[in-house]
């Protein structure tokens, strides 16, 4: 069972906002799918722009945008301040260095 599976059944399975799929459009299954690589701003130029126009016409999907970009913003404020100690900066560094030594 995929994490998306409630989701799929809750926005109604992979039609579009209108109930009517465009062939060229992307499925609701396929932008949720794709939605965080999206807010990373991890996608090429077509891809982000098939999701991108996929949230802007979906009017089903659009709240599911919308809820991520609001909890990426809560746990931004959140996190605000926090930083990890010094020590575990100083390990992370180290084990890098020793990652990057072992592909030379």
């Amino acid at each position: 069972m995929s994490f998306l599976d409630p989701v799929k059944r809750f926005f109604g399975g992979s039609s579009s906002g209108s109930g009517t799929p465009h062939p060229e459009a992307i499925s609701c299954e396929e932008a949720l799918r794709l939605v965080q690589d999206f807010l990373d701003g991890e996608l090429d130029d077509a891809p982000s722009g098939s999701v991108r126009e996929h949230f802007e016409k979906c009017q089903r999907c659009y709240p599911f945008l919308r809820m991520e970009e609001s909890f990426r913003l809560a746990l931004h404020k959140a996190a605000r301040g926090e930083s990890a100690p010094p020590d575990l900066r100083d390990r992370v560094l180290e084990v890098l260095d020793e990652a990057a030594s072992d592909q030379q």
